[in-house]
């Protein structure tokens, strides 16, 4: 399930109530926050439990006995939080650093970018949207997903005053499918 900002904010809440329970949002419609809470209950991410009358609820009647939504073990995964401790403080999970590099498929529009940022001169956006046929948006975002992917990429100004990108190899790991 991909998991919305409300999503999210409704789970970080609940990860740091005492008793992990999720808070009614007050800006949603009745409406709105049921469908909000039957996908996060689907997702296993929340389950209902009995509540007393003091604490977080979700049930409008008033005749019937308070039902509060707890956060499960995979609701905090799915915020980035392992189970918790002794103390019952949730315990982040440990940060990998960004996943290393692995070579794109061969002839893909990625390893074409690659190629053209290994070029000795670089590349300028205008040359990486010829050779994809990205818009600039993607393009750029293509830029940011290698980055993200451990490649050094590198921005400058050439003669012209246009912004190049090449991949900084000066003290990068090698390339993965780039001869050393």
């Amino acid at each position: 399930m991909k998991l919305t900002d409300s999503h999210l904010v409704l789970l970080s809440a609940a990860a740091q109530h005492d008793a992990r329970l999720m808070p009614r949002p007050d800006r949603l419609t009745s409406k709105a926050t049921r469908s909000l809470v039957t996908r996060l209950i689907q997702a296993g991410l929340v389950e209902e439990v009995p509540v007393r009358h003091d604490q977080p609820h979700w049930n409008a009647d008033a005749d019937a006995p308070p039902v509060g939504l707890r956060i499960t073990d995979a609701g905090l995964a799915a915020i980035g939080l392992d189970e918790a401790d002794e103390a019952g403080a949730p315990v982040t999970i440990e940060d990998t650093g960004p996943r290393p590099a692995r070579a794109p498929r061969a002839g893909s529009k990625q390893a074409v970018v690659i190629d053209l940022l290994t070029r000795e001169e670089g590349a300028t956006l205008d040359d990486l949207m010829a050779a994809t046929g990205w818009l600039p948006h993607t393009t750029r975002a293509a830029l940011t997903g290698f980055r993200k992917r451990a490649y050094a990429i590198a921005r400058e100004r050439d003669r012209e005053g246009r912004t190049v990108y090449r991949i900084d190899t000066t003290d990068a790991p090698a390339l993965p499918g780039k001869e050393a």
